[in-house]
Order: structure tokens, then C-alpha cells, then sequence
């Protein structure tokens, strides 16, 4: 499965390696208790939610080192 700014978050939390690669690049994201708010968002709605305070940019770098990875 390739990531993308259409892959759920949920999608995300389940795979250990990719949350290893989240919190490499976005320290203390995966462990943060709104996460499970945000099981069902994508990472485009994340990246354009003020709230989370996560830069689309971010969320990008993520995205292709996951898929740099074959995850």
C-alpha cells in the first residue's frame, strides 16, 4: 500500500513501521491522545487542520519516506 495525503490515519497507526517513521519525524505524534480522534481522517485533513499543528510539509517528508521504504 502506498501512502498518501488519501490514506487514513487509522491505516497508518496500525502499521509499526510506519508509526517508527512518524515519530522519527514528527516526535510524540503517534502517542498523542487526539490521534484517536483522528483515526478516520486522512493525512490531507490533518495537514489542513490548523489544530493539529502539523505542517503539510511534514506530513509530506512522512508520506515519502514511507513509500521510500516500500511500506
Amino acid at each position: 500500500m502506498a501512502f498518501s495525503m488519501d490514506t487514513v490515519v487509522g491505516d497508518v497507526l496500525a502499521n509499526p513501521e510506519a508509526v517508527k517513521i512518524m515519530d522519527e519525524i514528527m516526535p510524540g505524534t503517534s502517542s498523542n491522545p487526539m490521534m484517536k480522534m483522528a483515526k478516520g481522517f486522512t493525512l490531507g485533513k490533518i495537514a489542513k487542520t490548523p489544530a493539529a499543528k502539523i505542517p503539510e510539509a511534514k506530513i509530506q517528508e512522512f508520506i515519502d519516506a514511507c513509500n521510500a521504504k516500500g511500506l
